[in-house]
């Protein structure tokens, strides 16, 4: 912000706005009659390729969900998870997690959460995400993604129109099981009945899938997780980017980019982020609040979403311990006897 910066000012009540004139363009602030004045922050943060901030989707290049982090220590958007998400209309735990009663495996996530921030112009803006995260969905979508990948020509710098994996699956009915032999043996997964998968459970690509399915069955609440809180940070207008413009390095993955992002220093407390979620549920006037319900997000995404849980090493967060398996062999034990 520059040294000129009050030009004009109006009292109304015990707010005062103070027009001031910043490098990228003039804004107004707000002062309490306690003196509390908030001032706007203007960062260039630099994204490495190297440290997987930024990875390539296509033809552009996107920020990864550590990326969004790290740009998030200038935005300062807080990120709070409410106790209950609705599913079907009813309140639940948030998140909400459906399990195989057999396997205990994770098969949907219901979980919602809100980032609270300033926008550039000082405006307190509320994201609002609720995701829906099915994992059978994504097991076949990974299944998909390998029977239509083609072979990449490092000479064109194109794909050619050759199947990378043309053994890893065929798509066909029940009826229609494809012959086994030494280098196939196959499996059917029901996409739109009575048409699904045939997958080939000896081909490389598709034990790679099953591995990632694994990892979506044990930690799906924390994948889903991560998918929603990348989004409500790529959405917010104090960072507001879904793609960025690539700069090369001299070796390989020694590629950055430059990203300009918004802050504003407060001194909220955690009590009034609570007070502001409810202002926007009754929807104020003096907060932007933008809701939305995702049934599914590029699998690009959710697999950057995994990684970086794999990064973290799962690490467990505040009151998201998992509880071990005999807990819920107990709980279904009790369910059986009709015991709560």
């Amino acid at each position: 912000m520059k040294n000129s910066a009050p030009v004009a000012s109006a009292v109304n009540g015990a707010i005062e706005k103070v027009s001031v004139q910043s490098d990228f363009g003039q804004v107004f602030l707000k002062r309490t009659d306690e003196g509390q004045i908030l001032r706007p922050v203007k960062a260039r943060m630099t994204l490495y390729e190297k440290s997987k901030q930024i990875y390539k989707v296509g033809n552009d290049y996107s920020p990864t969900a550590a990326g969004y982090i790290h740009l998030n220590k200038t935005a300062s958007i807080s990120i709070v998870t409410p106790p209950t998400v609705s599913v079907g209309g009813i309140n639940q735990p948030n998140p909400y997690v459906e399990r195989d009663p057999k396997t205990k495996a994770i098969e949907t996530v219901n979980v919602r959460k809100i980032g609270i921030g300033y926008s550039p112009i000082g405006n307190i803006t509320v994201i609002d995400k609720t995701l829906f995260y099915n994992v059978y969905t994504y097991f076949i979508q990974s299944i998909q993604a390998k029977m239509n990948r083609k072979i990449w020509d490092n000479k064109a710098k194109q794909y050619t129109t050759e199947l990378a994996y043309p053994n890893a699956a065929r798509i066909g009915t029940r009826m229609s099981k494809p012959e086994a032999s030494d280098t196939a043996a196959w499996a059917f997964y029901e996409t739109a009945s009575p048409l699904g998968i045939w997958v080939n459970y000896l081909d490389p690509a598709i034990q790679e899938c099953l591995e990632e399915h694994t990892q979506r069955q044990r930690f799906g609440d924390r994948i889903a997780q991560t998918i929603v809180q990348r989004n409500i940070l790529a959405d917010h207008p104090a960072i507001g980017i879904r793609s960025v413009e690539y700069v090369p390095g001299q070796n390989k993955k020694d590629g950055h980019a430059v990203v300009t992002v918004y802050g504003y220093r407060h001194e909220l407390m955690p009590e009034d982020l609570d007070s502001i979620q409810i202002q926007a549920n009754r929807g104020s006037g003096t907060i932007t609040m933008q809701a939305e319900e995702m049934k599914e997000v590029p699998l690009e995404e959710e697999k950057d979403a995994m990684e970086y849980e794999e990064e973290e090493e799962i690490k467990p967060r505040p009151g998201e311990n998992e509880p071990p398996p005999e807990y819920w062999e107990q709980q279904e034990q009790k369910a059986r006897k009709g015991e709560k």
